[in-house]
């Protein structure tokens, strides 16, 4: 009783506040009028559709907040399967770092292969996704980022992206906008669709299948089913000219170094962990030689490890989606209405064998605690046989006391791999009808969502670090002579087998030292919304209108991890569990619309308009979000539009808690080409230790370690939105029309990470040396001393302030150029979509300013953003014959606002892809098209200083494929 007076005083509390804005919803998205399949991008430039920027349906142009329509023609014009694929390639939208199927690196996570879209590169947490107007689950069991993996596109009539003020009509969260999915409700009949696409270097391999089913039923009712299947391919970096190969940069100025072959001339950059392995005695590092099995010094140029033709260019990924709609009236004033969606998504992320070493690998340990170090015993017969006296004699008493340190990757024991799958289901019921209040008609609607997201992780490929310890320990075994047994008399009742590294390994080592493990975890959501909308009294420009509703909305999830994981005894980044969360968001709203003037001089039409929403989430206090703005024409297709609002996120489950450990590449600051960056650096450096002709080799740079991890005293982020600019439909040029939209996004308390670089380089850079703490330094074998960098610690945290500032350019003409393949007249339309920013960047805690803008690259949690990119389509009609050419460019840029300007600039992009298509008959379509016409290779991203890895290229920004080809067919029956 107690929770439901509390609920009830909320929503009673806004009520008035509510019926004071007041505003009108005519439908909700479902119920905009529809576009024929295939239509709706041709329909944009020629007349308006009905789209939802607001609860209130109205034309994009019309609209008061910028929003993007994306057609169905457009969906299928590059032979994308994936929503995500079709987003990323539109500029308002930049890449989802580090969970995409495209990647050359690693995470062996429970994120990996998933598929997010990045609203303007705000991170996919930052907006909201919605299927006819309503929430959809997340895609991971701590997120409510959703995995377009687990939804059809065969279904999908337009998406509208609605980039500016929509935090108060759809949700607190929705920073950075809305992706509405508009599907094919109207459809009638049943299609079959088929395509393949294939790569021409890498072979990636995409076949697809769709069944779509819909018609009526009973007296008003509709009905429609799709089901889809697709499988993208794996791609493996051995053929992949971005990723066959570690890279470095020997002189900034040079360029890359890559093995010789590929174009660009150098010595190859080897992983320093062979597969003959690394065994340090004294300063020495000595491996096995592979041919006559004795121990000599390690030359990295001989024995040093290519790991990327190992690695995964593309992850392999298969999908299967269904999606369900109905609707039937069950009186002639309501509607029952329903949907359901199911999506499978699997995904398997193949690495090469893991590179065991002792500074990195330890038994135990986790936050602040450290590990067991697995080092091998002076005393151990393996290697007493396997060295001689004279190298023994270089043992230090260290060595002698604690064992020597070494590492070796283990690729006699198999490649790693995480396997994720996905399993993702959204129920919704609902109601919706009309009534009347006076001598009006208001509608209503009132629905509930359910959705559960399950996720099931396993790598494979790992080793355990207990089992290894107690293996390297070993001593004869007094019951057989010449044989040897593990030391530790509970391991041996375990199984212990006697491990050998000096020598190739048994299958019986392998088979005790290997083993699997991963993660699960289920995520679930409830969301119960409700509103009515009407008009409630006329002024002479038209009438007032009102909409006011209410939404309850829960957020729950947990990951558990197995405990080999959790308590560091595998070779495998030590995660912790994620218990239990759960998160309750209760909230109002109400919306008014109020047109001031209509055909009045310098005023065609000036309509004000505002829209308030109260939110509890159920922690911590209230907060408000709002917009307030209008549009003004002073004359017949001139319009003017402004929005000015205030949104609020809370932080997620996910970003709440979970801990996890983090290896990767940093560039240390106090090497001997970056220390005298500036003064401050070099001092710092100096007190810290490391001396002036610090040269570490690629492996260090390579293994820097740390913890990263969510923070529970995480605070909710506050934006600041203005979105201002015109429409431009002239009356004279029919079908031509050109919007200009400034954007401008200030948030306080960013919920973000430092960043690992960020934070070493303010370390270094600053006097008050803010983050020195979570920095790291002590002995690597490789390097003589104690001051190599070995960890940095990381965790979320309300960094100050992120601001977004820039303009979205959209034009488009839609004509009859007088060209005609047949009797009837053709259409010939040309697009153009820009997106510049002027302004990025984020404020530190320290009250340095890191700027962004003019930036590819990045790290794992902040990116650059382009400083502008650009598409452009041409499509054209003409009696059943079909040709679409889009363009594609991305302008010269920067690297990443993280590592040294010496390095150039990365060179311009241009994609070039076509696509034709021919029907055959009224009921079946044959097309075939071109990705990357002229092949255009990727850029390679520096990523760190002379002598480590580079981050090859981003995936997303750059196609990674190359040239691929694709083609299919559609029948109607």
């Amino acid at each position: 009783m107690a929770r439901f007076t509390k609920y009830a005083r909320f929503y009673a509390g806004v009520a008035p506040l509510a019926l004071g804005l007041m505003s009108a919803v005519p439908a909700a998205a479902q119920d905009a009028a529809a576009v024929p399949a295939g239509e709706a991008a041709d329909a944009s430039a020629d007349e308006a559709i009905i789209v939802t920027g607001s609860r209130i349906a109205r034309s994009n142009l019309d609209n008061s907040v910028p929003t993007l329509v994306v057609g169905a023609d457009r969906l299928e014009q590059q032979g994308f399967e994936n929503i995500a694929d079709i987003a990323n390639s539109l500029p308002q939208f930049a890449p989802s770092f580090g969970n995409g199927r495209a990647s050359s690196s690693f995470s062996g996570s429970a994120a990996s292969g998933l598929n997010l879209t990045n609203l303007r590169n705000l991170s996919a947490l930052r907006s909201v996704v919605l299927i006819n107007g309503r929430r959809v689950p997340g895609g991971t069991p701590l997120s409510t980022s959703v995995d377009f993996n687990t939804l059809p596109t065969a279904n999908i009539e337009r998406l509208e992206v609605i980039t500016g003020g929509a935090s108060a009509i759809y949700g607190a969260d929705a920073v950075a906008g809305v992706v509405n999915i508009i599907t094919k409700s109207n459809f009638r009949g049943l299609e079959v669709g088929v395509s393949y696409g294939i790569a021409e270097e890498t072979y990636n391999k995409n076949p697809s299948a769709y069944v779509m089913f819909g018609g009526d039923m009973g007296d008003g009712g509709h009905f429609l089913f799709t089901t889809q299947y697709t499988y993208e391919g794996l791609v493996s970096c051995a053929d992949a000219y971005v990723c066959n190969t570690d890279i470095r940069y020997n002189n900034p100025a040079e360029g890359p170094v890559r093995a010789p072959g590929t174009g660009i001339t150098g010595a190859p950059p080897l992983s320093g962990v062979g597969l003959g392995g690394n065994f340090f005695l004294g300063t020495t590092n000595f491996t096995r030689d592979l041919q006559t099995g004795a121990l000599r010094r390690f030359d990295i140029a001989r024995d040093g490890f290519n790991r990327n033709p190992e690695r995964t260019l593309a992850i392999p990924t298969k999908r299967l989606t269904f999606a369900a709609e109905v609707e039937y009236p069950i009186s002639d004033s309501i509607d029952a209405f329903a949907e359901f969606n199911y999506g499978r998504s699997s995904t398997n992320a193949p690495i090469e064998a893991i590179a065991f070493q002792t500074t990195s690998n330890v038994v135990g340990g986790g936050p602040g605690v450290p590990g067991l170090p697995i080092t091998i015993p002076v005393n151990n017969p393996f290697f007493l046989a396997a060295t001689t006296p004279a190298q023994r004699a270089l043992l230090t008493p260290t060595q002698i006391a604690n064992g020597i340190n070494w590492s070796q990757r283990f690729s006699e024991f198999g490649r790693r791999g995480a396997t994720n799958e996905r399993n993702t289901v959204r129920a919704l019921v609902g109601l919706k009808g009309d009534f009347e209040l006076g001598s009006r008609n208001w509608n209503w609607e009132a629905s509930y969502v359910y959705g559960r997201t399950e996720l099931e992780s396993i790598t494979d490929g790992l080793v355990g670090t207990d089992r290894l310890y107690h293996g390297l320990r070993v001593e004869a075994d007094p019951a057989r002579p010449g044989q040897f047994r593990c030391i530790d008399a509970g391991a041996r009742a375990q199984g212990c087998v006697p491990v050998n590294p000096f020598a190739p390994y048994t299958q019986a080592q392998i088979d005790y030292l290997t083993l699997k493990a991963g993660q699960n975890g289920i995520s679930t959501l409830h969301d119960f919304s409700a509103y009515v909308s009407g008009t409630l009294f006329d002024l002479p420009a038209g009438a007032v209108s009102l909409a006011a509703g209410v939404e309850y909305r829960t957020f729950s999830g947990f990951q558990d991890v197995d405990e080999v994981i959790s308590l560091g005894l595998t070779t495998s980044n030590q995660i912790g569990d994620t218990e239990f969360v759960k998160s309750k968001t209760r909230e109002a709203y109400a919306e008014l619309i109020v047109p001031v003037l209509r055909d009045a001089p310098f005023a065609h039409d000036l309509s004000l308009e505002g829209a308030f929403r109260l939110s509890d989430p159920g922690r911590g206090s209230s907060y408000e979000t709002w917009k307030l703005g209008g549009t003004w024409e002073p004359v017949e297709g001139l319009r003017f539009r402004a929005i000015r609002a205030k949104a609020v996120r809370a932080p997620t489950p996910g970003e709440l808690g979970g801990i996890g450990q983090t290896f990767g590449n940093v560039q240390d600051p106090c090497t001997i080409i970056n220390r005298n960056a500036n003064a401050t650096r070099a001092a710092n450096c100096l007190t810290d230790g490391v001396p002036a002709d610090y040269n570490p080799p690629l492996l260090v740079l390579q293994g820097v370690g740390g913890t990263i991890g969510g923070n529970p005293d995480l605070e909710p982020e506050e934006a600041k939105t203005w979105t201002y600019g015109l429409v431009f439909t002239p009356t004279f040029l029919p079908g031509f029309s050109l919007t200009v939209d400034r954007f401008e996004i200030e948030i306080d308390g960013f919920i973000n990470t430092v960043g690992r670089q960020n934070k070493v380089n303010l370390c270094y850079d600053t006097t008050d040396r803010q983050f020195c703490n979570d920095i790291v330094r002590g002995f690597r074998p490789e390097v003589n001393g104690n001051f190599a960098l070995t960890a940095i610690n990381d965790q979320l945290l309300n960094v100050n302030t992120f601001v977004v500032k820039g303009i979205d350019v959209e034009a488009s003409y839609s004509f009859d150029p007088g060209i005609s393949l047949g009797p009837d007249p053709s259409q010939l339309t040309v697009q153009l979509l820009s997106t510049i920013y002027d302004k990025a960047e984020q404020t530190e805690p320290t009250g340095e300013v890191t700027k962004l803008d003019g930036y590819a690259g990045g790290d794992t949690t902040t990116q650059g953003f382009l400083r502008w990119q650009a598409t452009g389509n041409v499509m054209f009609r003409s009696n059943g014959f079909g040709m679409n050419y889009t363009l594609r460019y991305i302008p010269k840029t920067k690297a990443s606002p993280f590592i040294s300007d010496q390095f150039p600039k990365i060179s311009d992009a241009a994609y070039h892809n076509i696509r034709l298509s021919y029907d055959v008959t009224d009921q079946a379509q044959l097309y075939f098209g071109v990705n990357n016409l002229f092949d255009r290779k990727p850029p390679i991203f520096p990523d760190n200083s002379t002598g480590s890895q580079a981050q090859t290229t981003i995936a997303g920004f750059y196609d990674v494929f190359g040239r691929s080809y694709f083609v299919g067919t559609k029948l109607n029956f």
